[in-house]
């Protein structure tokens, strides 16, 4: 859990540097911003970009981890009982030649 705090300062971080010259607050003494046809500015449609497809990201990612912990889950508590399964693994076990049969009972 904590890589995710560690991934959000980071998409934050990215976030502030690429809007700060769209904003006016970045270092450049420039105070002219060249837009494009659609009006934006090159780092706004960057931004336009980036952030819904990190956010689709996260989400995506989310999903896959949701639906592995529920197919983990299913398979915990659901399942097929298959004796015949056990009666062959049952054969298999090998019995220790070392052990020692119990007395003889007799008649008195």
């Amino acid at each position: 859990m904590a890589g995710c705090g560690v991934l959000v300062l980071l998409l934050a971080m990215a976030l502030q540097s690429l809007l700060e010259p769209a904003l006016g607050q970045g270092g450049s003494t420039s105070t002219v911003i060249p837009t494009t046809a659609s009006g934006l500015t090159e780092s706004e449609r960057l931004a336009a970009i980036i952030v819904p497809s990190l956010v689709g990201g996260l989400l995506l990612i989310g999903l896959l981890i949701f639906g592995a912990l529920k197919v983990r889950e299913r398979r915990q508590t659901e399942g097929t009982y298959r004796p015949s399964s056990e009666e062959q693994a049952g054969a298999r076990v090998v019995t220790n030649a070392n052990l020692q049969l119990p007395p003889e009972e007799r008649l008195i």
